[in-house]
């Protein structure tokens, strides 16, 4: 059975405990219905059939001895009064004697008299006064009773009285000829335990009811929250399982834990993983740095030989007509090779950077004055946000000058219809950070993984090395960069590059 219940989803489990739970009070409920009230109602019945009886042959009698004297001719008017009381006197007292704690009455509704015999409770002898007093209490009590089988001539019989002093009655209509003329009744007091008893089961009764409205509908509230936080867990592990990025919404109480544990998991593998490419791509880094530095030397030689047979062939064949347009096609793609040849040597074997503390904004409006105009040209408006003072970083100046012309650059291919770049300047932490904002196109999600790989590249001219040659040259400077956004309507750069101190292999000139 447990193993079955472990097997069920969450929500059910809660389900089949608090049932369970619920399930002792709904037992002593049924019990309580279905046996103690038939046992109360046993007792009251009981005590009805014995007091409807006295009352009965009471009544029976008066009938007959109404009977007789209706067919003696007495006058009703003037002798049922009397004829009553006597009648009454000679069948309710010997009944009421013989039994103790009893009390029979006899109620004419047209003199409003009543006739008591008996005693509920222990008694002494009475004076005239007292014995009225008496009479006049007792009528108060039966008032309602009386008047209730006045007005529908049919039997009562019901319990009356306060908690401590609880009396059981029966009430009978005494009609002559469809004509009611008195109402008589029997009354007998309830044992104060049995009243008290039968109130608390009551009470109690209606109380296990309340509370088991409130704790299945309290449950039920419970299982609700608990089954949509559980919900709301499982469909963000699920996109967590897809982005990393995602996290789960603050929760309050112990689930709120979970899920704060949850997003520092999240948070600490998004941060294992960006190790491991890190990793990865170092090792590819170093790997491909080796072969590309064979390469370019094997290169760089062919090239030297090519340069100077054309700088020869322009001495001897000067005169030769058109030869100076051939060798300045041959010159200016020996440059360019070389320029690449010199690319894969700065990648393959980058120098140690010889460091200083440097003030980012300068570097930056440096830059600006040579990049400015072709800013213009392409018809994209500069926007500088540089926070003054901006603490200073140990940097290679011209290095990260690479960098930032790098990214700059990039930025103006990403607008071909031109646009806006915002270079914004912060300190956070231990960093000085450059933001670099475009409103390019974008980078596409399938690309962005790889941006920083060597001879990625979607431009048909690129040669796949500015940002990786970028990425090499931060990392060489315990720095950071990286695409903190993305989207159809531009792309943000962030370099973040440690604040003013000694940094590990690094040359240092104050």
């Amino acid at each position: 059975m447990l193993i079955t219940l472990k097997n069920k989803s969450f929500a059910t489990q809660i389900m089949v405990l608090v049932s369970a739970i619920l399930l002792i009070p709904i037992l002593v409920m049924t019990y309580d219905i279905f046996f103690s009230s038939a046992k109360d109602e046993m007792l009251l019945k009981t005590k009805e059939e014995r007091l409807g009886t006295m009352v009965n042959t009471t009544v029976r009698d008066l009938n007959k001895q109404l009977f007789q004297a209706t067919n003696q001719g007495i006058n009703k008017d003037l002798y049922i009064k009397k004829f009553l009381e006597q009648a009454f006197k000679i069948t309710a007292k010997p009944l009421a004697d013989a039994n103790p704690g009893v009390r029979l009455g006899l109620y004419l509704p047209d003199s409003k008299d009543i006739y008591v015999y008996g005693f509920l409770h222990e008694y002494r002898p009475m004076n005239p006064t007292e014995e009225k007093a008496r009479e006049q209490r007792i009528f108060n009590e039966a008032a309602s009773g009386l008047a209730a089988v006045s007005a529908t001539k049919e039997p009562l019989s019901r319990i009356t009285g306060s908690l401590g002093d609880q009396t059981f009655e029966y009430l009978m209509p005494v009609t002559l000829n469809g004509e009611l003329i008195a109402v008589a009744w029997a009354d007998e007091r309830v044992h104060p335990v049995f009243a008290q008893s039968r109130q608390f089961s009551f009470i109690a009764r209606y109380l296990t009811l309340l509370g088991l409205i409130f704790g299945l509908g309290a449950a039920l509230y419970v299982i609700h929250n608990l089954a949509s936080e559980v919900q709301v867990i499982k469909k963000g592990l699920l996109s967590m399982e897809e982005d990393l990025d995602k996290r789960l919404p603050s929760m309050p109480g112990e689930i709120g834990e979970v899920v704060q544990a949850i997003n520092n998991l999240a948070q600490s593998l998004k941060e294992k993983k960006r190790l491991q490419d890190e990793l990865m791509r170092s090792e590819r880094l170093v790997a491909l740095g080796r072969l590309v530095t064979g390469v370019a030397h094997e290169l760089r030689n062919p090239l030297g030989i090519v340069r100077a047979t054309v700088q020869v062939m322009e001495g001897e064949y000067k005169n030769l007509e058109g030869i100076k347009d051939y060798t300045k096609v041959i010159c200016e793609q020996i440059d360019r090779g070389n320029k690449v040849v010199q690319e894969l040597l700065d990648f393959g074997k980058p120098s140690k950077p010889i460091v200083s503390p440097t003030d980012l904004n300068w570097l930056l409006e440096s830059i600006l004055t040579f990049t400015h105009p072709i800013l213009r040209q392409n018809n994209i408006k500069l926007i500088k946000e540089f926070t003054e003072p901006l603490p200073k970083a140990n940097i290679d100046s011209d290095r990260i000058k690479q960098v930032f012309v790098n990214l700059i650059l990039n930025a103006i291919q990403a607008m071909p219809n031109g646009g806006s770049l915002k270079i914004k300047t912060f300190a956070e932490k231990d960093y000085a950070k450059v933001q670099f904002t475009d409103t390019g196109t974008g980078i596409i999600d399938k690309d962005l993984p790889r941006i920083f790989d060597p001879f990625y590249t979607t431009k048909e001219d690129g040669a796949g090395l500015g940002l990786s040659i970028s990425h090499q040259i931060v990392r060489m400077h315990n720095g950071i960069i990286r695409v903190s956004d993305t989207s159809p309507t531009g792309t943000t750069f962030d370099v973040s590059l440690p604040q003013s101190n000694l940094q590990e292999g690094s040359v240092v000139i104050e």
